[in-house]
């Protein structure tokens, strides 16, 4: 939903924000003109200038497109609880390591200019804070990081960048204040029975919740994203505790791009440590792309948060479909294999992955961890008589709860290419020169696309010419290994040798095949969407970051077409918003009218809708 450039604004800002902070006592200037000379030179190497200048504008909102001060805009009501995304809300450091220093104590390591700093300083370090044991799903020892608390705790990225800010505004331009809001942050990072376990989120969220309502009116709910899958694990949650819990205290809920049954970006960065830089990760795996690290350290990384493993895919072929099953909703299995390698063992549907996993139990990490210990993603029917945390958020495995008169709005973005499937390879392997420096005011490290062994080395080949460059070290990142090699004509040898050796593990070896693109004739529904690979990758309609499936089959057919999953028959509505973003340079999040998974929320017609909902005047989204 947020593109590589996210990462890159988010530092410029940050600079910004410290040398106008340092120099001078006023607002910060809607332009990048005046910034230092380093900035200046990140600018220029980026070529962001034009995009940083348009975010700053966008931010002084405009009244006369704020919802809020419409004149037919209605009045505060309900009280309102906010559930942010994955990677939405800001993180706290409350014991640092050595490496980062007592200085951090309070400062953020996710989400504010101290993230900059701290990564701009010492990038390894910042990793050992951010990444959690991947045994236990929690801090790494001597380190201890929380979420942000409070309405600012998701309100902008970085100062400038904003998430939830447009709305609240607009709450406020209705009536509302700080005591009628509850931002319900949590650490994005951690499994969902251990946010609980460590935490007490679950707990705290339905006191908080009780001490709004108390005042007198049902709250309602807001959640985005995988924020969404957070709300729906706890109504499982409280429910379990004091039945009838939901009904007495929530009105109403509104989905917003919500994942019901996860989404593909996090399947490939647990398979291989790759995402699409469309993935629902938002800023965190292109910045992890920037520090060049190898597949298996990012997936690694990826493996530790337990959070991300929430949406993974959920429903296995009958949602998401096969070739030998029946294709759903693209004709695509989830994973197929370069044409040219003999993997007829390697089954690319969603339920021979998720058994391989299963299967190998001894020998891979994974099943063994937080992140895929901690769910049910099968199709199951529900079972009122039995509590199982594993399926509390899995709405094909735990039924809405008993609560007739609460209802939900399903609102989301559509008519977007959508990561989908993936063509892998085996014996893929990618190369930089080593010897490159990380600096702001340069381009960031890049590693090659993966590409078959030979492949590589023609690329390389045609380095030699240039003696200078042919002298440079290179870094060969391969089958869950690096190897350097003190010159282009050494790289070259290794992977020579590398090449005739027999592999007993090719499947560590497996990566996307950058390289694969569909030709003009493979289009299987006519629609230059599904089932067309671009950079190995193959797209369907959706968001930008989820699919449609997940988005909205469980609103617009498990809810309303099956008892068992909505045996208290909640009312379920569903609106989807068709992406019409800005064209004026001046915006570049494309308001009023984007639909992209992140910048709907500030969404003009969205934002309307919101309104209504929060001040019970949501009779139209009924209809």
């Amino acid at each position: 939903a947020i593109s590589t450039r996210y990462v890159f604004l988010a530092i410029v800002v940050i600079f910004a924000a410290r040398w106008y902070q340092k120099n001078q006592d006023i607002q910060l200037r809607m332009s990048t003109d005046a910034l230092p000379s380093r900035i200046q030179l990140f600018l220029t190497a980026h070529n962001l200038t034009q995009v940083i200048d348009g975010n700053l504008a966008a931010i002084g909102y405009g009244n006369t497109t704020r919802p809020g001060l419409h004149p037919d805009a209605p009045k505060k009501r309900h009280p309102i609880v906010i559930v942010p995304g994955l990677t939405s809300c800001g993180l706290e450091v409350w014991k640092a390591h050595p490496c980062l220093g007592d200085e951090f104590f309070r400062l953020r390591i996710w989400g504010d200019v101290s993230m900059a700093q701290a990564i701009l300083n010492n990038w390894t370090c910042w990793l050992h804070h951010i990444a959690l044991d991947p045994r236990t799903g929690l801090d790494r020892e001597g380190v201890r990081v929380r979420a942000a608390t409070g309405l600012k705790s998701a309100d902008y990225f970085v100062g400038s960048y904003w998430l939830w800010a447009r709305a609240i505004q607009n709450f406020a331009d209705i009536g509302y204040d700080e005591k009628d809001i509850f931002l319900a942050c949590y650490d994005w990072r951690v499994a969902f029975p251990l946010l609980e376990e460590r935490d007490g989120y679950f707990s705290g969220m339905q006191l908080d919740i009780e001490r709004l309502v108390a005042r007198g009116e049902k709250a309602v709910v807001l959640s985005h994203s995988m924020g969404s899958n957070v709300w729906f694990y706890f109504m499982s949650w409280v429910e379990s505790k004091s039945p009838g819990w939901v009904d007495r205290n929530i009105k109403s809920w509104a989905n917003i791009a919500g994942s019901m049954l996860g989404a593909m970006g996090p399947l490939a960065a647990f398979l291989s440590g790759e995402m699409d830089a469309t993935a629902a990760l938002g800023p965190f795996g292109p910045l992890m792309e920037s520090f060049a690290l190898t597949f298996d350290a990012m997936r690694d990384i990826y493996w530790s948060m337990g959070g991300l493993g929430a949406i993974l895919p959920m429903g296995g072929t009958t949602v998401w479909g096969s070739e030998a099953t029946g294709w759903t909703d693209t004709p695509a299995d989830v994973i197929t294999f370069d044409s040219s390698l003999n993997a007829s063992d390697l089954k690319g549907d969603l339920d021979n992955i998720y058994a391989k996993v299963q299967e190998k139990k001894d020998k891979m990490l994974l099943s063994q961890f937080p992140s895929w210990t901690s769910y049910s993603r099968e199709l199951q029917r529900p079972d009122p008589n039995r509590s199982d945390p594993r399926r509390f958020g899995n709405p094909l495995a735990t039924a809405l709860p008993n609560a007739p008169n609460m209802k939900i709005f399903c609102l989301y973005g559509v008519d977007q290419p959508t990561e989908r499937a993936y063509r892998y390879g085996l014996r893929q392997v990618r190369w930089r020169f080593a010897d490159s420096v990380l600096m702001p005011e340069t381009r960031f490290l890049h590693w090659s696309g993966s590409r078959p062994i030979e492949d590589t080395i023609k690329s390389l080949e045609g380095y030699l010419s240039d003696l200078a460059v042919a002298k440079r070290p290179v870094r060969i990142d391969n089958g869950g290994s690096e190897k350097d090699f003190e010159s282009i004509p050494k790289a070259i040898a290794g992977l020579e040798k590398l090449l005739n050796q027999p592999d007993p593990h090719l499947q560590d070896w497996m990566r996307i095949v950058t390289g694969h693109h569909s030709n003009s004739t493979e289009d299987p529904w006519k629609n230059g969407v599904d089932g067309k690979y671009a950079y190995g990758v193959a797209k369907t309609d959706g968001d930008s970051t989820v699919p449609l499936v997940s988005l909205g089959y469980m609103c617009t057919n498990g809810w309303r077409d099956f008892k068992e999953f909505n045996p208290a028959g909640i009312k379920v509505y569903t609106k989807e918003f068709r992406h019409e973003p800005s064209r004026m340079v001046s915006d570049t999040r494309g308001l009023p009218g984007t639909a992209n998974h992140v910048d709907v929320i500030g969404n003009t017609e969205l934002i309307t809708d919101v309104l209504k909902i929060v001040a019970g005047k949501k009779h139209d989204l009924e209809q």
